[in-house]
């Protein structure tokens, strides 16, 4: 038996690989054709468009991989039905349960894999993503964004600091601006919090002034500035939630819970982050379930019908069919209730876990009735 499950685990991980190696690349590669026409006008060099395909990758690999799980093991145990080895290990004894037991394990790898993969590489290769865009369209990056604060540099040469930014409610607080002169700096300024006006400039709150030259702290209830850019440079540059991990988005959010805002979007992408690696377990089970499993009443009824009733003959191809059926509803399904916890329809914790849950009960209940 354990040459066997080395055997399938072996022909699992090789086509495993080629999918989600041929599937990154395709993508990476439609990625930038979209991109190209923003591109060309700066004719880029060959080597920074490569980079940004190759770059692109971990981020369709981690949405696709449960896609290639899915297909994988559709296609190697298929594969074993129509060479009658299913039937020949169950005469010989074998029970499947047992033969499977090490995809179960390997479906938790996947999913850790897939974890990690979206807490490391994809937020780092979205940051250089960024980098690569900006060097192609020669485009200075004046914006930092870290954890809710921002750091941006004014076309005066001064440094805007916002303590706690708000995205979906246009609200700064905690702001510091750094301003300069030829002997360094000259000015430093601290609100409590500001706002873009109708006049195109910023305005700021319960403002404290510091003079470092005169040596004099100036209070005011209100101030008006110019030379520094408008709020539209934080919402195209600074919120980016590919670029941080679960661990940075978390505390983000804690931030904002003690500044007594409460962010829904933020709550649906930290618990979407924690659930969307675990399908990962539940695709390998599904296709495994579907190939080893076709006598099952949930297959009866469509193998009855007239265009499958050659079972033998039609039913990997049948099992196929439906597992990409049922990957397709479930990644509809994710998508409609991840929007329904965005608008607040449902709670935001919860919204992306609703199918995942019905999905892997169904997933459950055919692994668990696969024939021995």
């Amino acid at each position: 038996m354990l040459l066997i499950q080395k055997m399938y685990l072996k022909d699992f991980l090789t086509t495993l690989a080629v999918l989600t190696l041929g599937i990154g690349v395709i993508f990476s590669i439609i990625g930038l054709i979209d991109k190209i026409d923003e591109f060309m006008p700066h004719k880029p060099p060959f080597n920074l468009l490569v980079s940004y395909a190759i770059y692109s990758m971990p981020r369709y690999t981690q949405y696709l991989l449960p896609m290639a799980v899915l297909l994988s093991s559709l296609f190697i145990f298929s594969q074993a039905i129509r060479r009658r080895e299913i039937v020949v290990i169950k005469s010989a004894g074998g029970k499947l349960r047992k033969l499977l037991r090490p995809f179960i394990i390997l479906g938790v790898m996947l999913t850790l894999a897939s974890f990690l993969l979206g807490e490391i590489v994809v937020p780092y290769a979205a940051k250089q993503l960024r980098a690569i865009a900006n060097q192609i369209t020669k485009k200075e990056r004046r914006v930092t964004f870290k954890e809710g604060t921002v750091y941006m540099r004014g076309r005066d040469g001064s440094v805007m600091r916002v303590g706690l930014y708000l995205p979906d409610r246009e609200a700064y607080q905690d702001v510091t601006i750094f301003r300069f002169n030829a002997d360094g700096l000259r000015e430093r300024i601290d609100a409590k919090s500001a706002n873009w006006g109708k006049d195109e400039r910023w305005h700021f709150n319960d403002v404290r002034t510091l003079d470092l030259k005169a040596g004099k702290l100036t209070k005011t209830p209100e101030l008006a500035l110019s030379g520094i850019d408008s709020p539209r440079i934080f919402q195209e540059e600074a919120w980016k939630v590919e670029e941080l991990s679960v661990m940075e988005l978390n505390s983000y959010k804690n931030r904002l819970q003690d500044a007594g805002f409460k962010n829904i979007k933020l709550l649906v992408d930290i618990s979407s982050r924690v659930a969307y690696p675990i399908i990962n377990l539940f695709m390998l089970l599904l296709g495994i379930s579907l190939s080893v499993g076709s006598d099952q009443h949930l297959l009866q009824r469509i193998y009855q019908l007239r265009a499958f009733q050659n079972v033998e003959s039609h039913g990997g191809v049948v099992s196929a069919g439906i597992g990409l059926l049922i990957s397709l509803i479930y990644w509809f399904g994710y998508s409609f209730f991840l929007s329904f916890g965005y608008v607040g329809t449902f709670p935001p914790v919860v919204s992306p876990w609703i199918v995942f849950v019905a999905f892997s009960l169904l997933t459950a209940h055919l692994f668990r009735n696969i024939p021995e």
